[in-house]
Order: C-alpha cells, then structure tokens, then sequence
C-alpha cells in the first residue's frame, strides 16, 4: 500500500475506536493496580481475558498469526525484566519484588483495534530501574506532543530517540510502531529513531500506535522462538504505548482514561 494511502478513519470509525480506547485503558489501569510480588502472572492473562468477555470485545493478539507465523498463546504480550517485544504469560512464573513487568495487548470491536502497554516496577525497585522506567514513558509523551497534522513521522522518531539517549539509554531499532485501525498493524511505521525530514505526513484522521521501545543497555535482541525476544546483553527493556488520533489541531490519546 503506497503512503500515499495511510487510512484516514470516518467519523464512525473513530468513535469506535474512542470508545475502545476507553475500555482498553479502564482494562490496563486493573492489570497495573493487580501487580504485585509473589502474583502468578498468569492471573493477569485470566483477568484480561474475563475483561474482554464482560465487556463484549476480542483479545486481538491471542491467535493472531501473520504471514504464517504460529499464532501467539495469550491476550497479553508480558515481559519481565530482560525479556523484550512479544513474549507472553507462562503459568507458574512468579513475580518478584525488584523485577519490571511490561504488559502489551490490543482489542477489537466492530472490526476496530487499539494498542496500549505500559510497564511499571514490582514491588520496591532500584533508583536505576526508576529512571529507566521514567525515561521510556517521558519518551513517549515528548514524541506524541509532535503530533499534528502536517509533520513527518520522522519527526515522532527523532524525537523519541533523543529523549531516551540523553537520559542515556537505547531504543529498538527490530521493532517500531505502527498505524492501527481495521488491521492491528497498517502502515505508516513509526521507529522509535530516525530524522524529522524522513518519512510520510501525517494527517488528520489518522490513528497511530505510537511505543517507547527502550533498553537499558544495548538495543540487540536474542530470538528465542518466532515470538519471544530478550536483550542480548541482559539489559533491562520498558515499553509503553498509546493509540493516538491525528486531530486538526494536534492529537487524541484514544487509550489513556
């Protein structure tokens, strides 16, 4: 599909989406306030999934498998500490005080889908995973501040990279984010480095799944399956992402109450 073609969602479509984005926040505010030392993790996999059935919506990523690739486990992505992108719950992995978690899902309705994660410490944390955790989520915000309609996506990429580096960490190049909307995953990419002159334009009525994907040390990953990722270096990874509508005079945050 030519750039020139990035989806501008209707007026119905986002909407749809609006409402979406609300639920999937209410859904990740219960999944952040449940986490805890000691908590399976696989509670909050059966949580999310009673979510989606209570609130009439589908767990997009459990089953989801393009291009032929086996389909992924659960509802939630969830990584701790090392672990990168798109690893998942395991029954019987425990929590424990000190670790960072990363909880990654998206939900459809009516043919619609929005992303959200975020991440945050169990338990008591180290002043250095605070700052960490800080500079992926300031990361996040400083990019999405950029949007309006107009600008290059590059200038989302820029953007992100310098706020992680000069609080001096990396971010993932194997990874980016994304449009959203009828597909989970449309175009324009949005990496989370590049040049504000790169890139296509943006335009009102896009929505766009913009994520801080930081390491704490070195950006290369360890493919340890088709799906599960880890630093190769043991550096910790903080992921957090929102769904974002283009807007006239600037932006919408679609999943943050």
């Amino acid at each position: 599909m030519p750039m020139s073609n990035i989806p501008i969602k209707t007026t119905i479509e986002i909407e749809i989406m609006r409402r979406n984005g609300q639920k999937l926040a209410k859904f990740m505010e219960i999944l952040k306030n449940m986490i805890r030392p000691g908590l399976d993790v696989w509670v909050l996999e059966q949580k999310f999934i009673d979510l989606c059935l209570e609130n009439k919506v589908i767990p997009a990523c459990k089953g989801y498998a393009p291009g032929g690739l086996a389909p992924f486990p659960t509802g939630l992505c969830l990584s701790i500490n090392d672990q990168s992108v798109h690893c998942y719950p395991v029954k019987g992995t425990i929590l424990k005080d000190g670790d960072i978690v990363n909880i990654d899902t998206v939900i459809m309705d009516l043919g619609l889908h929005v992303d959200s994660a975020f991440a945050c410490g169990v338990g008591s944390i180290s002043k250095e995973n605070r700052s960490l955790l800080k500079a992926s989520e300031d990361a996040l915000y400083t990019a999405i501040d950029k949007i309006r309609s107009g600008i290059k996506i590059g200038l989302l990429s820029e953007t992100m990279e310098m706020s992680v580096k000069k609080c001096g960490y990396n971010v993932l190049q194997e990874y980016a984010g994304h449009g959203i909307g009828r597909q989970m995953h449309e175009i324009p990419e949005i990496p989370c480095f590049g040049n504000s002159n790169f890139g296509p334009i943006i335009k009102d009525g896009m929505v766009l799944a913009v994520e801080s994907l930081v390491c704490e040390k070195n950006s290369r990953l360890v493919h340890n399956s088709v799906w599960v990722t880890k630093t190769a270096d043991g550096g910790n990874f903080v992921q957090f992402e929102h769904t974002v509508l283009v807007t006239k005079n600037g932006y919408e945050i679609l999943t943050k109450i």
